[in-house]
């Protein structure tokens, strides 16, 4: 009788550790340094890693599930995605043939593509480009009517071919670039690089897995920013070109609207609960209608002074708004999310420089790259302080959103 309790027991228990174990998401995905890598774990059993590895392994995880993650080609890996041989494959550059078999997530890692070419050369458009094979890159040129060169194995072999002559140019990543350049000795090698675009990569779902855990996306989506913490940051030369660039459309937009009469002629509050209320308020019809407040706010003709002076630069300023000291918005090129934006860094980053910060943090504040899922697009914030006429006290913060891709696509040294 105790013998068959104690089997029993054993057997409940085993069935609770069975069901206590997370399941599995099955996923391919292809070498690409320094995003996702085969190697080798203590132990000697076979290891994926990498940024993009990370990325998934968390928001998969925050999600309840494990990962099996194995290195494979492209094409074994969309022929298993089709058929649902396995759940999901990473990190892919959209395209209408993958958006016909499986459903994609928000973007879970972001490169900054540049056809590079040796100092000497002047891009032109009739260049002999260079590529890896099967690459996300290639997809791209293909898609996008470039005619290819030359398609090859691996990245090393396009720096070699470049070093030598045999190509004119080099459609890579910038961070692929960077380490190539360092394990193959070649930072001397000047090069110029040509930015072409930020290039968002997906995690793609067979049709089989999303209908039989329909609630597996939105979880992961939700999940995706905090586990790229980092990732999505400028580098040090982007940011100072950014900084520049934001500082001469800060100057121009200073020197065409009068800021400070805008600011004060705007809605302003009597106390922060009223504050809140119409923030709350505002956050919960937004963005299914557009609030009284709103619509009087956009009506306003500092409102329409701004939004002309944002489409006099359509394509790189998405947007324009100017924000009161109490955090409120006096002035929009268009409809917010928000009312109160006193709690966000672009206002509390630029009031807290004023007092505490270098001369360049008081006069500009940058913000993390961050990707706009209505706009489809990748977008930085500049916002600077808004100073009274004797120049002493902020009164205000003037913001404004810019493309990212615009902002950067132009040749630089690199």
């Amino acid at each position: 009788m105790n013998f068959q309790l104690a089997v029993g027991l054993t057997a409940m228990l085993t069935t609770a550790v069975c069901q206590a174990q997370p399941p599995t998401l099955d996923l391919f995905t292809f070498d690409s340094a320094p995003y996702q890598m085969a190697g080798t774990a203590q132990g000697g059993t076979n290891q994926i890693s990498g940024e993009t590895v990370d990325t998934v392994v968390c928001a998969a995880n925050r999600a309840g599930w494990s990962t099996r993650i194995r290195i494979t080609p492209q094409n074994r890996a969309i022929h298993s995605l089709e058929r649902s041989m396995i759940d999901g494959y990473f990190a892919i550059d959209p395209s209408a043939e993958l958006d016909n078999i499986a459903k994609r997530s928000d973007p879970m890692a972001l490169e900054k593509w540049y056809f590079f070419t040796r100092a000497n050369k002047a891009f032109t458009s009739n260049l002999r480009i260079g590529v890896v094979s099967g690459s996300n890159e290639e997809a791209w040129l293909e898609a996008n009517g470039y005619a290819i060169f030359l398609s090859v194995s691996s990245p090393s072999q396009l720096l070699a071919l470049l070093k030598r002559g045999r190509i004119d140019t080099a459609l890579m990543d910038e961070r692929v670039m960077n380490r190539l350049r360092y394990e193959n000795d070649s930072q001397g090698m000047q090069l110029n690089a040509h930015f072409v675009r930020y290039a968002p990569l997906y995690l793609y779902l067979s049709e089989a897995f999303v209908s039989d855990y329909p609630d597996f996306l939105g979880t992961f989506n939700r999940t995706l920013n905090s586990c790229m913490a980092g990732q999505l940051a400028l580098s040090r030369e982007e940011e100072r070109r950014i900084t520049d660039l934001s500082g001469r459309l800060f100057e121009e937009m200073n020197s065409v609207l009068d800021i400070r009469q805008i600011i004060d002629a705007g809605p302003r509050q009597e106390s922060f609960t009223d504050v809140m209320t119409i923030d709350s308020q505002w956050q919960a019809l937004v963005p299914v209608t557009t609030p009284d407040l709103a619509e009087r706010i956009l009506a306003l003709p500092g409102s329409r002074a701004l939004l002309a002076w944002q489409e006099s630069h359509r394509g790189l300023v998405t947007e324009v708004m100017l924000i009161n000291d109490m955090g409120t918005l006096a002035a929009m090129s268009q409809l917010t999310s928000d009312y109160w934006q006193g709690d966000e860094p672009k206002f509390q980053r630029v009031m807290e420089n004023r007092v505490t910060g270098t001369e360049a943090e008081r006069r500009l504040y940058i913000s993390p790259i961050r990707y706009d899922t209505s706009a489809a697009r990748f977008q930085i914030t500049a916002s600077t302080p808004v100073v009274s006429g004797h120049g002493k006290s902020a009164i205000g913060v003037a913001v404004i959103g810019l493309s990212i891709e615009e902002a950067l696509s132009q040749v630089e040294q690199y």
